[in-house]
């Protein structure tokens, strides 16, 4: 497989999440060369005797404090150790990867000061498959600084490590192992690894990567909702008529995917409203969607350090706070979490009788069976945890550095939430599946496409829940079923967003 190779301008998503899985990376000559550049105004600023933060001074409240030439090496020193504050589980190994990608392509730029030693030294941390141990708690957004302290300790020989084989151990003996030198960090490098949302970014470029290829799914399940529950199948012609384009998409996707359809509306007139408006919670999720991997786009590209290197000049900036990817992950927050009220509303119509025309809680022997009874507690359960990770994190703010800094996005507390949100989600919408897939059962339709699909997956391998098994065994076949079922295609939801970067490099 060939290496990807960062330029410090686009970097695709999809490169992004192919890096975290391990695939290596080759450093462009055009990269480097802008990395050559912007050294070189570093050089010249400070042969100047102007000030730059973090590199002529102390940082934060003390930022007053003069840095003198001579000092500046141990000030590295000291700036790294005193910003390795993380605690936690350590963040998995993928999102380390994906922000060490970002950061290089950041660096890449040209436009942080940075020589083109560091740019190398994280390169070959990815390309070895040394991976530094990053705690999960220890930013509020506004560069990682007392997280990517934990990267920066690594480069230069301390701290903790996984190597190429998932072992955990003292980054030292892994960087000899692989004949490594310690790297030896110039006047702006460690800032350059502190100053930087790249944990953040990571954290929520790969939950968004992995719902955009699970949104097909999701919307295939729905399908056997609708199919158990005799669903009309009009309002998806009337948001592909006249609704708001992804609304259109949305619509079109499901009557794509349902052919015919093969079931029978039971009702008069409508259903409820989980059953009829998926094209407009849909719609607004992959509004959500497509809105927050602009931001990222950017991201991935963006210089977000202070100071930044423009024009020979090293100019002091707000770009570490990344307010604007931060609100537009929060709205995708919600949006999948009102997708999620869709989920639980659809579990729990299937299993009223008044509302399905089928047996109470889906039983197959009435007054014998408590078959769904029981389970749409822990459907409940899923649901209510989710949408409590929805209160906007952004808004929390506590003024740190004596004061002085007194903003931040609480960018890495939206990538935990939406973590948390997706690992509920997978059981939440297996118990979707199993409730249609018994519906349908119960009710003698036929659904073809994808539904008829999935029920045919599922029942390979899993049971009925006619209390003949544990409630949560089923739900984890089921679960295991979908994780290994093939996505299907969907040209309709792909990106319609042009390369957000471009007026930048036109």
């Amino acid at each position: 497989m060939n290496d990807i190779t960062l330029t410090g301008r686009t970097l695709p998503l999809a490169d992004l999440v192919s890096i975290a899985d391990g695939r290596q990376v080759r450093l462009s000559e055009s990269g480097l060369q802008q990395v050559r550049a912007g050294q070189s105004a570093l050089g010249d600023a400070l042969a100047r005797g102007d000030g730059i933060y973090g590199t002529t001074s102390m940082v934060g409240a003390f930022k007053d404090a003069v840095v003198t030439p001579e000092d500046r090496p141990h000030h590295t020193l000291r700036l790294m150790r005193s910003h390795q504050l993380g605690m936690g589980a350590p963040l998995p190994v993928r999102t380390v990867r994906a922000a060490m990608a970002i950061r290089l392509n950041g660096i890449l730029s040209g436009h942080t000061g940075a020589g083109p030693d560091l740019a190398r030294a994280l390169g070959r941390l990815l390309n070895t498959g040394i991976t530094p141990v990053v705690p999960e708690y220890g930013s509020i957004g506004c560069a990682d600084v007392g997280l990517m302290g934990h990267v920066g300790a690594v480069l230069m020989g301390e701290g903790e490590a996984f190597g190429p084989d998932g072992t955990r151990g003292p980054a030292a003996s892994l960087l000899a192992r692989s004949d490594i030198a310690a790297f030896v960090p110039g006047p702006k490098d460690m800032m350059t690894v502190l100053s930087s949302n790249a944990l953040g970014v990571a954290g929520v470029a790969l939950i968004v990567a992995e719902v955009r290829a699970r949104l097909p799914l999701w919307l295939g399940v729905y399908t056997v909702s609708c199919a158990g529950f005799g669903a009309f199948r009009i309002p998806w012609e009337a948001a592909r008529r006249t609704g708001m384009p992804t609304e259109q998409r949305v619509a079109r996707f499901l009557e794509r995917v349902s052919g015919d359809g093969g079931w029978t509306p039971r009702r008069n007139l409508q259903d409820p409203l989980s059953f009829r408006c998926m094209p407009q919670i849909g719609g607004a999720f992959l509004t959500a969607l497509e809105r927050v991997e602009a931001s990222l786009a950017y991201s991935f590209s963006h210089c977000d350090d202070n100071p930044i290197l423009l024009d020979g000049r090293a100019l002091t900036s707000g770009a570490s706070l990344p307010l604007s990817l931060a609100l537009d992950a929060q709205a995708f927050v919600l949006a999948l979490c009102h997708y999620v009220r869709g989920v639980l509303g659809r579990i729990l119509a299937l299993c009223r009788n008044d509302l399905s025309g089928l047996s109470r809680n889906l039983t197959f022997e009435p007054g014998r069976q408590v078959a769904f009874g029981a389970a749409t507690k822990l459907a409940a359960d899923l649901a209510t945890s989710i949408l409590r990770e929805s209160t906007p994190a952004s808004l929390y703010q506590v003024p740190v550095a004596n004061g002085f800094e007194d903003e931040a996005s609480y960018l890495p507390s939206i990538a935990r939430a939406l973590r948390l949100q997706c690992t509920l989600l997978e059981p939440l919408v297996a118990l979707e599946a199993m409730a249609g897939r018994q519906a349908v059962r119960l009710s003698g339709a036929l659904p073809e496409g994808l539904p008829g699909a999935i029920i045919a997956a599922l029942s390979q391998d899993v049971p009925w829940l006619d209390d003949s098994h544990a409630v949560g065994d089923v739900v984890q076949a089921t679960a295991t079923v979908l994780a290994d079922f093939p996505i299907p295609s969907a040209p309709e939801f792909a990106s319609s967003q042009s390369d957000p970067m471009e007026c930048l490099y036109a």
